[in-house]
């Protein structure tokens, strides 16, 4: 029942992006934010109510793609992120027998770390308070999947408790961060 609860909040945080069609940074951002989200969404959908985490993460990797190329439009090395996450698939698949899922986690971590890099290097591309709100999201979005990643291998106790208690600590203001910061933002 929580995880419902959970889904239907995250819903209405990131139907924040909806909101303000004429107030967007710029059309061809709120886009991709918009995509990025989507893709959030979708993933949050099979993790939370369908229990599909395989098809959960490939959503987080489309997710995670979209905010590269957010950050990074009209750069020509924003092109060479889907061969590469597609090569780190191929040689995690060739060199370990890891199940998929791993393997796929393995591909979203270096997606998220791009992503969130991307996010850090190109703030100044937006206008403030946008520039803060974008990279201050993304690494919520870090700390949070940091979290998942403990909630996975720690053993049960305290600090797999503490970690499952901080996934969403982290993962609501960041999606909350990244919903508005489409937004022209007038301080």
């Amino acid at each position: 029942m929580i995880d419902k609860i959970i889904f239907i909040i995250i819903a209405v945080i990131i139907s924040l992006s909806f909101s303000y069609r004429r107030y967007a940074v710029s059309r061809h951002d709120a886009y991709l934010l918009r995509a990025g989200l989507i893709c959030t969404l979708s993933a949050d959908f099979c993790m939370l109510i369908i229990y599909n985490n395989a098809v959960g993460l490939l959503f987080f990797i489309c997710a995670q793609t979209v905010y590269f190329f957010r950050y990074l439009s009209g750069r020509l090395y924003a092109a060479a992120i889907i061969p590469a996450l597609l090569f780190v698939f191929v040689i995690i698949s060739v060199l370990t027998s890891l199940p998929v899922e791993t393997r796929l986690a393995a591909v979203y971590a270096c997606a998220l770390v791009t992503g969130a890099l991307a996010s850090f290097i190109r703030r100044k591309a937006y206008p403030p308070p946008n520039r803060a709100l974008i990279p201050l999201g993304m690494l919520l979005f870090v700390l949070c999947d940091i979290n998942v990643a403990l909630l996975n291998v720690l053993p049960d106790g305290a600090g797999k408790s503490a970690a499952h208690v901080l996934i969403w600590v982290f993962y609501l203001p960041s999606q909350t961060l990244l919903s508005i910061s489409g937004a022209r933002i007038r301080a």
